[in-house]
């Protein structure tokens, strides 16, 4: 066999070896990768939290609000998320645990919260139309105009008949974590505002406190604690009385606004920081209202 026969065999093969082997080994294109998504289901028993997300947090975070929602229930939380950095992070992750206490308001029996995409599609049951509307409304302003909300929600009047003694059909009762759950979402990151030294309530405070109005009218069964804190400096007694003013000053707000929930003020003063530096970052932090939900006594 000549040289020229056998040089151009080998290339022949080399350029099928190339075909056939290179492709598997190049670089995923952004059209091929993987696109963070998310579902929560229950059945059997279990939440099943599953899909992708884009950060260790974004999971970590979905898995606490879960685990915070079934306190109290026989539900027990599965945990079959995957974290994939290279999948970047999605507008919705920041909603999920907002979105998650929206969708523990579905019944118990057989229910699915899934987002993929630009879709979110909501499966289950509730007892009202009213409760329909409520919860698909409130799972649309979680996730704003960008995603599309595919409703396959069910209104199913018998399971009013399981509500206990007093609760409105159009109210799903939701047990106190998920009610604490909810508050704390509300207020993350929020600062009810007074006027220094003082327990008047600035613009800015009045309007964080009306942010959390309806959520208390939609739970009026709710035992709430409205807890007053200072930073350190200064007079203790003075702090206390000052603490326990703003209190008041909030429960008083809440009140004229219509608020039924049984409201008590208390004021802890300096005695249970969040931080224990000697800044005026950490001060700022330390100075706070805090909304804790109570056992019904």
């Amino acid at each position: 066999m000549s040289r020229g026969i056998i040089f151009g065999v080998g290339l022949l093969a080399l350029t099928l070896l190339a075909f056939l082997c290179i492709p598997r080994h190049l670089p995923v294109t952004s059209s091929a990768a993987i696109h963070p998504s998310f579902s929560a289901s229950i059945e059997n028993g279990q939440l099943t939290l599953s899909g992708v997300v884009g950060s260790e947090d974004a999971k970590l975070t979905a898995l606490a609000r879960a685990q915070d929602l079934v306190k109290g229930t026989k539900l027990h939380v599965t945990d079959g998320l995957e974290v994939m950095p290279g999948a970047g992070a999605a507008g919705w992750e920041t909603a999920l645990p907002a979105l998650l206490v929206q969708f523990s308001t579905l019944h118990h029996h057989q229910a699915t919260l899934s987002l993929s995409g630009h879709t979110v599609t909501v499966k289950g049951a509730v007892a009202t139309g009213e409760a329909k509307i409520k919860l698909l409304h409130e799972v649309a302003s979680l996730l704003g105009t960008s995603m599309k909300v595919q409703d396959q929600v069910t209104v199913t009047p018998a399971l009013a008949m399981n509500l206990p003694p007093g609760q409105a059909p159009g109210a799903p009762h939701q047990s106190r974590a998920q009610v604490q759950a909810g508050l704390d979402e509300l207020l993350r990151g929020e600062h009810i505002a007074f006027e220094s030294n003082s327990a008047v309530l600035t613009s800015k405070g009045r309007a964080v406190i009306d942010k959390v109005v309806p959520a208390l009218k939609r739970t009026p069964e709710a035992v709430i604690e409205i807890g007053g804190h200072t930073d350190s400096y200064g007079d203790p007694e003075y702090n206390l009385q000052l603490s326990r003013t703003r209190a008041e000053a909030v429960r008083q707000y809440l009140v004229e606004h219509a608020v039924t929930n049984r409201l008590s003020a208390v004021g802890y003063g300096s005695t249970r920081p969040l931080s224990p530096e000697r800044t005026r970052a950490a001060s700022k932090k330390n100075r706070r209202i805090e909304f804790r939900v109570k056992e019904e006594r």
